[in-house]
């Protein structure tokens, strides 16, 4: 639950309300996913993250790199554009204040080649580490091919709250079964499209669905 502090994930809140279900769907994501993953992709897993400050370093350590094809994160290019495995579409629901903590990334490391050093893979004084600021509110997205994780988090005033919607090209699944809905006719029938389980044949590309 959202509001039991020994749990730093919650899910569910998809089942919230309209406000929450738009989320899946919503105008200013939708052309950026069929940009980088392909006119038919797919929710295939969502939660929320909450942090408190307690004083302990650390944060969560950097994971992923480019290439990483058997777990579903990976970038590539070819026929005049990009494709992507997993791609996540992050949600502020509270101020991230320069220097905070929480999301952080290495620029450029969905495109790499060959594992980076073990020796890049700290939170703390890394030099390489971006830390990305926001705003409640802010739409954040990136490939989980990106070498990323997350900062301590340093803000004393607040919780960091986030929501992550993880998108997938419409053939693949990186969860262990698709999101089970309790009451399907509240969604929309381009987001119940989006959520569907993965298949290839006779899935309809999410622009082509009211």
């Amino acid at each position: 639950a959202a509001n039991d502090p020994s749990k730093s994930r919650f899910s569910g809140f998809l089942e919230w309300g309209d406000d929450w279900r738009g989320l899946v769907d919503h105008a200013a994501v939708l052309p950026i996913l069929t940009g980088i993953i392909g006119e038919k992709f797919r929710l295939d897993h969502a939660y929320g993250m909450a942090m408190r400050h307690d004083g302990t370093p650390g944060g969560e350590g950097l994971h992923h790199e480019g290439g990483m094809f058997d777990h579903g994160c990976f970038y590539a290019t070819h026929g005049n554009r990009v494709h992507n495995g997993l791609v996540v579409v992050s949600y502020a629901l509270c101020e991230v204040p320069p220097g905070g903590g929480g999301f952080c990334c290495i620029p450029g490391t969905h495109k790499s080649l060959f594992p980076p050093p073990q020796s890049w893979y700290g939170v703390l004084d890394n030099p390489l580490l971006v830390h990305v600021p926001m705003r409640a509110g802010d739409m954040l997205v990136f490939t989980e091919a990106l070498t990323h994780g997350t900062m301590p988090w340093t803000c004393t005033t607040h919780e960091r709250r986030s929501i992550l919607l993880k998108y997938a090209p419409g053939y693949m699944q990186w969860a262990g079964a698709p999101i089970a809905l309790k009451d399907p006719a509240r969604f929309t029938a381009r987001q119940r499209n989006i959520l569907a389980g993965p298949s290839v044949g006779s899935r309809v590309p999410v622009m082509k669905v009211a």
